[in-house]
């Protein structure tokens, strides 16, 4: 299993949900990571690629393979292909490992230039998902019913979580529509010295300061945007990408 790795240039995206209902932008994902390997960048795809717990067969089925074609077709380029798993693909992560085109891990400690930076999900630091676990799982289920039904609901769930995360104050901690956890575990790692420190899994995007220089990122969700890491030799930026960038849509 490689969790050490070295590399110049890479993009890590987060929480594609690909074969959720509510994923409904599967070409512009696939024209992105196009893109990325004809610049030249590795990849790195940083949990909840695809979607297990809120499962619609008709989207999975649809949509996976193409992925699976497009990233094959990047390995073969000589591009490297990492895939952090999350909490809604867990049940792919040995599917994924014995498909071959990707290299299957649990975090990543990456070497870049003059930075080290940590990629994770982030799920472990979500309190509702550890103390809480089997509530957790029913409500994601819960989720993928109403999802189904009404696929709006996912943004009226995210403008609550982030209303919420202002009546904490403009003092708190954590980016905007995230409990305050997933900062207190990037200064964490942040401590054992890293650089910079990327998650994934709350679907809000943003940077926030850490101690002593340090900084940490989430790319969010492409349920709701294009949000992506950028890593250029140890510069390490968080960037929104559009689709003019990739030129023609090409075959996928």
């Amino acid at each position: 299993m490689i969790t050490d790795i070295e590399i110049g240039r890479m993009v890590v995206l987060s929480d594609l949900h690909l074969g959720n209902p509510f994923c409904d932008q599967p070409r512009r994902i696939l024209r992105f990571l196009e893109w990325a390997s004809e610049e030249g960048y590795d990849i790195c795809i940083n949990g909840d690629g695809l979607e297990i717990s809120q499962l619609s067969f008709e989207h999975f089925s649809r949509d996976v393979p193409r992925l699976l074609r497009v990233l094959k077709r990047i390995a073969d380029r000589g591009r490297r292909v990492y895939y952090v798993v999350g909490n809604h693909d867990m049940a792919m992560e040995h599917f994924l490992d014995d498909w071959g085109a990707l290299a299957v891990t649990p975090f990543l400690n990456l070497s870049s230039g003059h930075a080290r930076i940590r990629i994770e999900h982030g799920h472990l630091y979500d309190p509702f998902f550890v103390n809480s676990p089997k509530l957790y799982e029913f409500s994601t289920w819960i989720g993928g019913l109403v999802l189904s039904a009404m696929p709006g609901a996912y943004r009226l769930w995210v403008s609550f979580e982030r209303w919420r995360s202002r009546l904490r104050g403009p003092d708190a901690q954590g980016l905007l529509g995230e409990p305050p956890q997933f900062q207190a575990a990037a200064e964490e790692i942040a401590r054992r010295g890293f650089d910079v420190v990327v998650f994934g899994h709350t679907h809000h995007p943003g940077e926030r300061g850490l101690p002593h220089g340090a900084r940490y990122l989430n790319p969010g969700s492409w349920l709701l945007g294009t949000q992506f890491v950028r890593i250029e030799h140890g510069e390490v930026t968080l960037e929104e990408w559009s689709p003019q960038l990739a030129g023609s849509p090409g075959a996928a």
